[in-house]
């Protein structure tokens, strides 16, 4: 009996530091939302401490962006994608991270990545799209976006028009 015991309580401290870790990013996502991104971060750290989870990190990694920490948020982004490896949304933040530092092959393979994992995501294929086009990967451009446009995406159509232009020459 006291063996049963003991792996309830275990498991009722596991649900508990889940449950608390959830409140901080709950409270981390109130913070973000009233601009306060120190405030945010320090939740969403407690959060991870408490239990780490894929969306702790993840928040984590929002907070290194916006604070231009592009280093910092690819690492927290890593950190979320090591407990949910097929997040399309960490891919594409990581891929944001790196054309920030203008680190161009890297964003292009996690975007590829994060198409992989949400292909009818029309905003990613946009977003490859253009990259390809402003690495001169005219073709491979051309291919996703029309993906974008068929997935609704208003600019996929103006964007087109340009690459058609260029795919034509001078």
């Amino acid at each position: 009996m006291a063996q049963t015991q003991r792996g309830i309580s275990a498991t009722k401290i596991r649900f508990d530091r889940f449950t608390d870790a959830e409140d901080q990013i709950k409270m981390g996502s109130q913070k973000m939302q009233e601009g306060s991104i120190d405030m945010a971060m320090n939740h969403y750290h407690r959060s991870v401490q408490l239990a780490p989870t894929a969306a702790g990190y993840f928040n984590i990694g929002v907070c290194y962006f916006q604070m231009g920490k592009h280093n910092d948020a690819i690492e927290a982004f890593e950190k979320s994608l090591s407990l949910d490896p097929n997040s399309a949304d960490a891919h594409t933040n990581i891929a944001s991270a790196y054309l920030m530092m203008k680190q161009v092959q890297p964003a292009i393979t996690h975007l590829e990545q994060a198409s992989n994992f949400n292909p009818l995501d029309g905003e990613i294929q946009y977003n490859l799209g253009r990259v390809l086009e402003a690495t001169g990967k005219l073709q491979e451009a051309k291919s996703r976006l029309e993906r974008a446009k068929v997935l609704g995406i208003p600019q996929a159509d103006k964007a087109l028009v340009e690459l058609s232009k260029k795919l034509q020459g001078p």
